[in-house]
């Protein structure tokens, strides 16, 4: 930790470039995170009319991890309520509510929160106003133990200045269609990534999205329009169709966390040159997303290209299968030969929560038996190459790079 003068004074000044620039909230939450450490610093912000996350940045906080909680954990999330009821002049400690006991039953705690890395997480309300809701959180993790005194006595000092600054500039923290959090996330993931309406409009395609289409010619964009080969078009709209459909169903049903994806397997013309393309999608509305990728039903879409990708990462595993981000890392340690005793202790969750995980990723897999989701594991396109790199295997990986290429 760092809470001096120094660190204090230069967390001010970040404080109030904000009025001027947007970006500087988070280079402050970075400056906060150096300053008192932990897992994670996070800063999230409430629409007041719609209701819907109209802001969310924060320091050591992954894009995948922020998706998963907006799509499915935030439903689950036993500290929301309390964060509703909490004042503005408190802080809310989960651990205070929440005993070890209760954590580790809970399925929020057991397969979102300690496998990122969090069991402990200290709260408190910037601001609340009819415009907005803004929360400043601090995440640590089990073996951190709770938000020490004097990094709370640090921050009660610099809460003066977040307020201040958070009213003067409280129209950053409106909702806002230039500004959706859910588009930040996407804009962030390594994998390309389009959000297209049902009637197949782009809304936003993602950088790793504009260099796929320059690698091939079974995905384009044309006028505003997601152009796909003529014998998959139709195919693709009508399951979009039935997605939004389904989920609207569920919605209707109060079932909040629905989430159902589908796959397109798309291959180039006969007599064309030979090209592959995986599209994974599944419906978001704003019903279970909290608005925060706008307030009409929009797919997002994953692609793999094989001859393009890199690796393979938890957002295309969750695209492809469903799994969820705990689960994805849960795999992959299978597939390095880990026991499940052992990566229990390893994520610091229970041994049961490993074994109902592993259950579940039998059952999205379609594998019943260990051997079989390795296999299926080990032969994912770039699985090989993943773990070259992760190796750091040399004129290996130069072969291994070669032949996943042929």
């Amino acid at each position: 930790m760092d809470l001096s003068q120094a660190r204090f004074d230069r967390i001010v000044n970040l404080i109030y470039d904000t009025l001027d620039d947007r970006a500087a909230w988070r280079l402050m939450l970075d400056s906060v995170h150096e300053a008192i450490g932990g897992r994670a610093v996070h800063m999230l912000g409430f629409d007041g009319e719609r209701g819907a996350l109209s802001y969310s940045d924060g320091a050591a906080m992954a894009p995948q991890i922020d998706l998963e909680y907006i799509q499915r954990y935030q439903f689950i999330d036993p500290r929301v309520g309390l964060l509703r009821q909490q004042s503005t002049s408190g802080w809310m400690h989960c651990h205070e509510h929440f005993d070890d006991s209760f954590a580790a039953d809970h399925p929020f705690y057991q397969e979102f929160l300690i496998p990122h890395g969090a069991r402990y997480v200290s709260a408190c309300k910037l601001v609340e106003s009819p415009e907005a809701t803004v929360i400043l959180s601090c995440l640590r993790s089990s073996d951190e133990g709770p938000l020490p005194a004097d990094a709370l006595s640090f921050l009660d000092r610099l809460r003066p200045h977040m307020e201040r600054a958070v009213r003067l500039g409280l129209a950053q923290f409106v909702y806002s269609t230039q500004a959706l959090v859910g588009h930040a996330l996407v804009d962030k993931l390594r994998q390309p990534v389009m959000l297209v309406t049902a009637h197949g409009d782009v809304v936003l395609a993602n950088e790793a999205a504009r260099g796929l289409l320059a690698t091939t010619s079974l995905v384009q964009v044309a006028n505003g329009k997601l152009v796909l080969p003529q014998r998959y078009r139709a195919s693709f709209l009508m399951q979009c169709g039935e997605l939004e459909t389904r989920v609207r169903h569920a919605v209707a049903q109060g079932i909040l966390d629905s989430k159902e994806s589908r796959a397109l397997h798309m291959r180039s013309e006969a007599g064309a040159a030979p090209d592959t393309l995986y599209a994974f999608f599944t419906m978001l509305t704003p019903e279970n997303s909290l608005g925060s990728f706008g307030l009409r039903p929009l797919v997002m879409l994953f692609f793999y290209h094989p001859t393009s990708a890199q690796e393979i990462d938890s957002a295309l595993l969750t695209a492809a299968f469903g799994l969820s981000h705990a689960e994805c890392r849960i795999a992959s340690m299978l597939a390095d030969g880990m026991p499940l005793k052992t990566i229990a202790d390893l994520l610091g969750v229970q041994y049961d929560t490993v074994r109902k995980q592993l259950l579940s990723i039998y059952q999205k897999t379609a594998t019943n038996r260990q051997p079989e989701l390795v296999r299926l594991l080990m032969n994912l396109p770039a699985s090989a190459l993943q773990r070259a790199l992760k190796d750091g295997g040399g004129k290996r990986l130069e072969g291994v790079a070669a032949g996943s290429a042929t």
